[in-house]
């Protein structure tokens, strides 16, 4: 086709499948998995960082520093903002800065691939929803087996939950890529 005839080319209508509810369940429920395993990564903060922790002198030196350099802030407490390798962390037994760490990580490791995750769940769900839910079950399930190994295990026991949780995300990325792909050659008149 001509530029000309490109430039005058309509879009095409986006159609919902009907079934597309249950890719919007499955996106909330891969939401809902990084929330969750968020909640264990607060309740290790309360083992290691809760109120014993706070009375400790040297901790509170460090907290009479900060509030002298930021009078405006309230009083912090939990260990925040240390997310496991900073001042406060530091402070912690190895064994103890090593299972917070562990939880830090089981969560982190899930949010790093969450956003790729949903959008591939999302998009392949306009082409495939079955299959787009599917997958996006499975990596809710492979990440909560991942967080369970990861605090229990260290970081061998990511396995086999990584790789489980990884899979649908190859099958989503094909089924937008197949898609993808047949509907852009369409739409240049190429197919």
């Amino acid at each position: 086709p001509s530029p000309r005839s490109m430039a005058t080319a309509t879009a095409t209508a986006l159609t919902i499948p009907q079934a597309y509810g249950w890719v919007v369940v499955a996106a909330s429920a891969m939401g809902f998995t990084a929330t969750a395993l968020g909640a264990g990564v607060g309740g290790a903060r309360r083992k290691f960082f809760g109120k014993k922790f706070d009375e400790r002198a040297d901790v509170k030196a460090i907290k009479d520093e900060i509030k002298k350099a930021f009078p405006d802030h309230k009083p912090i407490t939990g260990g925040y903002p240390d997310m496991g390798s900073g001042l406060f962390a530091r402070l912690l037994k190895p064994a103890e800065w090593y299972e917070f760490n562990l939880a830090q990580r089981a969560h982190h490791n899930t949010l790093e691939f969450l956003t790729f995750a949903i959008t591939m769940v999302l998009t392949a769900g306009l082409f495939q929803p079955e299959a787009a839910a599917a997958c996006g079950v499975v990596f809710c399930i492979g990440r909560v087996m991942l967080a369970r190994g990861y605090t229990s295990l260290g970081p061998n026991g990511r396995y086999p939950g990584g790789p489980i949780s990884l899979l649908p995300l190859l099958g989503l990325l094909g089924i937008n890529l197949f898609y993808g792909f047949k509907h852009g050659l369409a739409s240049a008149g190429l197919l």
